[in-house]
């Protein structure tokens, strides 16, 4: 009986493996997101205090709009890397539930095998009790008819 719950736990066990693989993959993603964004958040504040700084010595016009544009073009990779890690966050979100879920089904599969096999051991240790007292009740009836002849 127990072994039908043996493969039901060799599969959910299997499942919930191959799910928390997804979320360690979907968590490193997210990590590898956040510190991109991190990196970029850092490069554009220290070119903006470049700017800042180079402005009080005098900057052209020219030197002045590149400087612009290439802020425009950080803040539009961040924004995009912000999208990223938007889309990475709700993929790990996805994933740690399917992981739950499978784990959930993985513990009530043990939970059902451990209530067989506790029944079955219930079931064993009332057969030798019962033969326990069978053994008992002949020992007895053999004795009190063997003084009876």
């Amino acid at each position: 009986m127990s072994g039908k719950y043996q493969l039901l736990i060799h599969l959910a066990d299997e499942r919930q493996q191959a799910a928390a693989e997804r979320m360690s993959l979907a968590q490193s993603r997210l990590n590898e997101s956040q510190a991109r964004l991190e990196q970029l958040d850092a490069f554009r504040n220290e070119y903006r205090q470049r700017l800042l700084g180079g402005g009080g010595k005098g900057m052209s016009i020219i030197q002045y709009q590149d400087f612009q544009r290439f802020l425009s073009r950080l803040d539009e990779a961040m924004l995009q890397q912000q999208l990223d890690l938007d889309r990475s966050t709700q993929r790990f979100v996805m994933e740690r539930q399917a992981w739950q879920m499978e784990y959930k089904k993985f513990k009530a599969y043990e939970k059902l095998l451990q209530r067989e096999q506790e029944r079955e051991a219930q079931t064993e240790a009332r057969r030798q009790q019962k033969q326990t007292d069978e053994f008992a009740t002949r020992q007895f009836w053999d004795r009190t008819h063997d003084e009876d002849a």
